[in-house]
């Protein structure tokens, strides 16, 4: 059975068919891109010329009469736009084309010869023009005779002018006069900045939100006190100080209103106290520890001086630690605190057994921002195996460190270092069990050879000054091999051996370590390296292994999978190591 349309009906479908086949027809001339073609001109300048001249963004569709008013007003914005970069001298021919769809413009420009600034006259009067920091900042990318007068530039280091007053408590600074002269005939310009600072104001009274930590703490934390000159670095140090202390959830710091009677300026910080108390759990694992656990409380504001608690679990098949902190500030709490802490450890490795209580008191101190020094004090009792050697030990070790991390970032680190140096000892003369002094030292430094690849090098040294070996516990002995070690060997391998070919530690230490690691696809690269190491008492034997390994930048920090091959007589041709963390 056959159907056939209307008449009516299959001029309905005519119709559909012409409407949509102009709308066919229109949809390229809508979507059209008109074109202005501009040459002579450099890369800023045309630039500069596109960004003001409003045929530059006409559209194929915009009426003819628009686009013809466009096109002649172009001279006036063409030369606004050059003169703003010094070309008073331009000149242009210009041509306006209608094509089937749309129009095009083509505008040649020969922006001639430059004005350059031919006389500079800046100054600061009052007492600003004597303030080394306002006339350092002036200094840099000052206007100098010869150079092309730009407009833009000129009015950046104007305000860098008034802005470089303002931080430093000129508050009443203003211009007595401030223009620039353009004589287009001979191409040059002068420049005229005189700025009358006022006097300096002074910090007021310090305001903080009550309630959290005790005022004379919180005080600390600034480098300023009331009756000092304004400096609004020094109200960010104490922001950024604030902040980064870990005591608030936000900070607010606000500067004003001005007293133009007493010329000062007043501060008040806004503190919102954060969430004190966090809990942290985490699993791991690696060759030389096996699947490990960690749990961890921290207080970060146990009380109005500013105290702080915390707690932390690591458990392991071969290594066990539970340990408690409480940690307070000693007059700057940016840069010492003082510290009590105990903890137990438990070890059990393949040449030793050691069962570890600690009780000890240090002071942490920030020098000069980039190293921490610690004195300390503690008490350590010790039970332990070491290859045919067990007892049991109580010393009272006394030390010092320091230890500088540079470079530390989220993510893949570039470019960092690691330094730690380490004295400490106990005398029989103070109570312990046994005399001895030891020196120890690590250090890691990571240097990029390119944008994908990574030079890694580690070094670890220690000597212990002690006539017999078998007084001192396992935690004072030197052992070598394993992840972060030497690789290609045991956790704790590698050292002098009693009778019996049990390793028994050593009374120095020297290990050395170089890789090479490269990106190769996303967050993962390839590396490949060199270990070395000895613990020894008198002559160092060295253990050497090599391999190559995958690394993952993964979101909880690095993972590394290791295959390395010793290269003495050791029995072992191939180990696989796998560890976890930081790379400083």
């Amino acid at each position: 059975m056959s159907h056939s349309l209307s008449r009516p009906g299959r001029l309905d479908a005519l119709v559909r068919i012409v409407v949509f086949s102009i709308a066919a027809a229109l949809l390229p001339l809508r979507n059209a891109s008109a074109m202005v073609v501009i040459s002579g001109l450099d890369e800023a300048q045309e630039a500069n010329v596109r960004a003001l001249l409003p045929l530059a963004t006409a559209a194929c569709k915009t009426g003819r009469w628009r686009i013809q008013r466009l096109f002649r007003d172009a001279d006036s914005h063409i030369h606004r736009a050059l003169q703003a970069l010094g070309f008073y001298s331009a000149s242009l021919s210009k041509q306006l084309t209608w094509e089937e769809t749309c129009w095009r413009a083509t505008i040649a420009i020969e922006p001639g010869e430059p004005v350059r600034l031919d006389d500079i006259d800046i100054a600061v009067e009052g007492p600003a023009g004597e303030d080394p920091a306002v006339l350092a900042k002036l200094a840099i990318n000052k206007p100098q005779a010869g150079d092309i007068l730009n407009h833009s530039h000129y009015e950046a280091y104007r305000d860098k002018l008034r802005n470089a007053a303002l931080e430093r408590g000129y508050f009443d600074a203003h211009f007595l006069q401030h223009q620039v002269l353009v004589d287009v005939p001979t191409r040059s310009a002068r420049m005229t900045l005189r700025l009358d600072s006022g006097l300096r104001y002074h910090f007021g009274e310090i305001t903080f939100t009550p309630g959290i930590l005790r005022r004379e703490l919180l005080q600390q934390f600034a480098d300023i006190e009331p009756g000092d000159p304004y400096d609004a670095r020094n109200v960010a140090m104490l922001s950024a100080a604030l902040s980064d202390s870990g005591y608030f959830g936000s900070v607010e710091v606000v500067t004003g209103p001005l007293d133009p009677e007493t010329r000062t300026v007043p501060i008040t910080v806004t503190l919102t106290p954060g969430n004190s108390r966090t809990y942290t759990t985490g699993i791991g694992f690696s060759t030389d520890t096996g699947p490990q656990v960690r749990l961890g409380y921290d207080d970060r504001r146990r009380n109005e001086r500013g105290a702080q608690f915390e707690s932390r679990l690591f458990a392991s098949e071969v290594t066990s630690e539970l340990s408690a902190t409480y940690r307070w500030p000693h007059r700057d709490p940016r840069k010492e605190w003082f510290t009590v802490g105990a903890g137990f450890q438990q070890e059990n490795t393949d040449s030793s057994d050691s069962d570890t209580y600690k009780l000890g008191i240090s002071r942490t101190r920030n020098l000069s921002g980039k190293w921490l020094e610690k004195p300390y004090l503690e008490l350590v009792y010790e039970d332990f195996t070491v290859g045919s050697d067990d007892g049991h030990s109580r010393l009272l070790i006394g030390g010092i460190n320091w230890e500088s991390v540079t470079g530390r970032e989220l993510g893949r680190i570039k470019r960092g270092r690691m330094l730690s140096f380490d004295i400490r000892g106990a005398a029989e003369q103070l109570g312990s069990d046994t005399s001895f002094l030891q020196l120890r030292a690590r250090g890691k430094w990571i240097r990029s050879i390119d944008a994908k690849t990574r030079i890694l090098v580690r070094t670890a040294m220690g000597a212990t000054i002690k006539e017999s070996l078998s007084e001192l516990p396992a935690s004072v002995r030197f052992f070598s091999g394993g992840d972060r070690s030497v690789r290609a060997y045991e956790f704790e391998s590698l050292g002098p051996r009693d009778s019996f070919g049990d390793v028994i530690g050593g009374s120095h230490l020297i290990e050395a370590s170089i890789e090479i690691d490269r990106v190769v696809r996303g967050n993962w690269a390839i590396a490949a390296f060199f270990d070395t190491g000895s613990a020894f008492n008198a002559d160092p034997e060295f253990s050497s292994g090599t391999g190559l390994g995958l690394r993952w930048q993964s979101p909880i920090g690095p993972i590394r999978l290791d295959f390395a091959t010793p290269l003495d007589d050791s029995d072992t041709q191939l180990r696989v190591h796998f560890s976890m963390g930081p790379d400083l």
